[in-house]
């Protein structure tokens, strides 16, 4: 599904006539592509980076809003503003879940003795690396007292939106249902687009929230 929806998010780009459009479903198609990554096997991809990279995303949705905003000369009705700075949240989740990516550790049933320069698999989404068992391997208690209740604020939070969507798409789905009550990236000619673009969403939501449950967890 996320292949799907990042496929679907590259057509939208090239499909797109402005330039901003092409640059919102670009980056949709980045976060749904580097969450895909997450969970190949055995998968060793740079970090720093996609966090760099989504960091920037952020940025450029939060001035995407602020252009709605102050746009008040044109003739067209004025678009929301709550769109890019839902996705500026989720490339700012996408960083934050990137750069936790060293934190992943065995279960404690798993762990083995620890012995002098042995090294053991450090499990991250399907990905593995190598670390000492003779350093302490990082978990919750090494980090900050606020780090897991954020993570699991974000879990709730895209949950909920995961839902919200969901809504959002029987809406659509609905017999006689006409313009949606959110307004896409990129503004699609048929209803059947509009739906896609939903649908989307809703990937793109409930892998954000499993991916911080299991990081939770």
């Amino acid at each position: 599904m996320l292949l799907a929806a990042t496929l679907y998010s590259a057509r939208q780009g090239m499909a797109a006539a402005r330039p901003a459009g092409r640059v919102d479903s670009a980056l949709h198609a980045l976060m749904t592509a580097a969450m895909a990554l997450m969970l190949v096997p055995a998968g060793q991809w740079p970090v720093l980076p996609q966090v760099l990279l989504f960091a920037l995303g952020a940025w450029w949705f939060v001035v995407q809003a602020v252009r709605r905003r102050t746009r008040s000369r044109d003739d067209r009705p004025p678009t929301g503003r709550g769109k890019p700075l839902y996705d500026a949240a989720a490339m700012i989740a996408m960083a934050f879940m990137l750069a936790a990516k060293g934190l992943w550790v065995l279960p404690a049933s798993a762990a083995a003795p620890p012995l002098q320069g042995r090294l053991v698999p450090v499990l991250h989404h399907g990905g593995s690396a190598s670390v000492p068992l003779a350093v302490p391997a990082p978990d919750w208690n090494a980090w900050p007292a606020l780090m897991p209740a954020v993570v699991i604020g974000l879990a709730i939070v895209f949950g909920l939106a995961t839902v919200l969507w969901t809504a959002l798409l029987l809406v659509q789905l609905w017999p006689g249902s006409k313009d949606p009550p959110v307004s896409a990236a990129i503004p699609s000619r048929s209803n059947g687009f509009r739906i896609a673009d939903t649908a989307v969403e809703v990937v793109g939501a409930a892998a954000m929230s499993l991916m911080f449950v299991a990081l939770a967890a």
